[in-house]
C-alpha cells in the first residue's frame, strides 16, 4: 500500500477537448496518483450552456495527454450502450492508455430519464450485474457466450494477452442507494460515490459495501477503492474559491431532490431537513436553475465541498480521508480554464504533500 493518500481529478465531458488535455497533463505533472477521470455529461447540461462530448472520445484525449497516471471513467450508464459496445470502448481506451484505464458504471439518472425503458425490468442491480459480467467476459479474450435476462451475446475468442492487451480491466460501480452499494461490495473492483459525498455518507456507503461483500463470502481489503466526486476549487483567494463552487453545489442539491431522490445524501450532511425547503420550493415553481443564492458557506462545508485556500482544502480533504473516502475525486470548477489549472497546481503543490492516510 502506498504511504500517500490517493487523490484524483475529475471533469465532466462538457469541457472543450483542448482544455481536457491541459487539465489531464497538469494532473499528471502535479502528482495526483489517483489519476484523471471523466464523468459523462448528457444533453441535459445544455441547460447551463454546456455542450456534451462522448465520454470515451474525451477519455481518449486525456489518455494522449498523459503517460503514467490512471485514466478513469466515473461514470457512464449501462443503459446508454449495449454491454458489447461498452466492452469495445473499454478495450480501446485501455489499449490507447497502455493499460491505465478504470471503467466506472452507474445508473446516470440525469441521462436516462428520457429513455423509454421499462425500469421494472431493467432494474439497476440486474442491469449493472449483467453488464459487468459481459464486459469482463469479453475483455478476457476467451470464447464467451452470455444468455442473461436482459442482455445476450456470443463472442468468439481472440488472443488479447498475446497482443499485449490486458484481459482484466478494473470496473467500479457508481452507487447512491444501499442495494447498489451492496452490489459494489459483491462484484466490483471499487465503489464510486456521487456529488455531495460527505463523511457521513461515506461511512454509510462503506457499511453497505462491506455488508454486500460479506453476504457472498468476499473479504474486501482495507484499501478497497472508495471514491467520491467532490466539488473543488483551490485559490489563495478564499472567497473566489467558495464562490466558484457555490452554483455547482446548488445544482447538485437540485439533482438529488428532483432526480436521485435519496434523502440519505442530504441528511448525512448533518443539516436539518428544513434546509432543503427553499430548494424544493424552487423546483415546484420552476426556478431550480437559479438557486445559487440559497447555497451558504455552512452548506458547502457540511458537504465537505473542497473550496478555499490550500489550508482550507487540506482540512476538508483530510476529513474525507479519515471517514474512509480513500479516493477523493476533485471535480474542479472555476470561472476559466486558468482558474481550473491553478486549482490543480495549488492542490498538487500545497495540499497533496501534507495529506495523511485516513485514520
Amino acid at each position: 500500500m502506498s504511504s500517500q493518500p490517493t487523490v484524483g481529478v475529475i471533469f465532466k465531458s462538457y469541457e472543450p477537448l483542448s482544455s481536457i488535455q491541459r487539465y489531464a497533463a497538469q494532473t499528471e505533472a502535479s502528482g495526483f496518483s489517483g489519476g484523471f477521470w471523466i464523468a459523462e455529461a448528457y444533453h441535459w447540461f445544455r441547460k447551463y450552456g454546456h455542450e456534451a462530448r462522448g465520454c470515451f472520445t474525451t477519455l481518449a484525449a486525456a489518455s494522449l495527454a498523459t503517460s503514467r497516471i490512471p485514466i478513469g471513467l466515473g461514470i457512464t450508464s449501462p443503459y446508454m450502450r449495449h454491454p458489447t459496445i461498452q466492452a469495445s470502448e473499454c478495450n480501446a481506451i485501455d489499449e490507447l492508455s497502455g493499460g491505465r484505464f478504470i471503467m466506472g458504471l452507474g445508473a446516470g439518472k440525469v441521462g436516462t430519464e428520457y429513455l423509454d425503458l421499462d425500469m421494472k425490468k431493467y432494474t439497476p442491480v440486474k442491469t449493472h450485474r449483467e453488464s459487468i459480467e459481459m464486459i469482463r467476459g469479453i475483455a478476457s479474450g476467451k470464447a464467451f457466450r452470455y444468455d442473461g435476462e436482459l442482455f445476450k451475446c456470443d463472442m468468439p475468442a481472440v488472443d488479447r494477452a498475446g497482443r499485449g492487451l490486458r484481459t482484466e480491466i478494473p470496473i467500479y460501480i457508481g452507487a447512491t442507494g444501499p442495494l447498489m452499494q451492496k452490489l459494489a461490495g459483491k462484484i466490483s473492483d471499487g465503489l464510486l460515490l456521487p456529488g455531495l459525498t460527505s463523511p457521513g455518507f461515506t461511512r454509510y456507503a462503506r457499511e453497505n459495501c462491506w455488508a454486500g461483500a460479506a453476504s457472498v463470502g468476499r473479504q474486501l481489503p482495507d484499501d478497497f477503492p472508495v471514491g467520491g466526486v467532490i466539488l473543488a476549487a483551490c485559490s489563495k483567494d478564499r472567497q473566489k474559491a467558495k464562490d466558484a463552487t457555490r452554483s455547482y453545489t446548488g445544482t447538485y442539491v437540485i439533482n438529488k431532490l428532483r432526480n436521485i431522490k435519496n434523502d440519505v445524501i442530504l441528511s448525512s450532511s448533518g443539516l436539518p431537513d428544513e434546509t432543503w425547503e427553499p430548494f424544493r420550493k424552487a423546483i415546484a415553481e420552476g426556478t431550480e436553475d437559479h438557486v445559487t443564492h440559497l447555497v451558504t458557506d455552512e452548506m458547502q462545508r457540511a458537504f465537505t465541498v473542497i473550496s478555499g485556500t490550500p489550508d482550507d482544502c487540506l482540512e476538508i480533504t483530510q476529513e474525507l480521508l479519515d471517514a474512509g473516502l480513500n479516493l477523493p475525486l476533485l471535480e474542479i470548477v472555476g470561472a476559466s480554464e486558468e482558474d481550473n489549472l491553478e486549482s490543480i497546481r495549488l492542490f498538487g503543490e500545497e495540499v497533496l504533500p501534507r495529506l495523511k492516510l485516513g485514520a
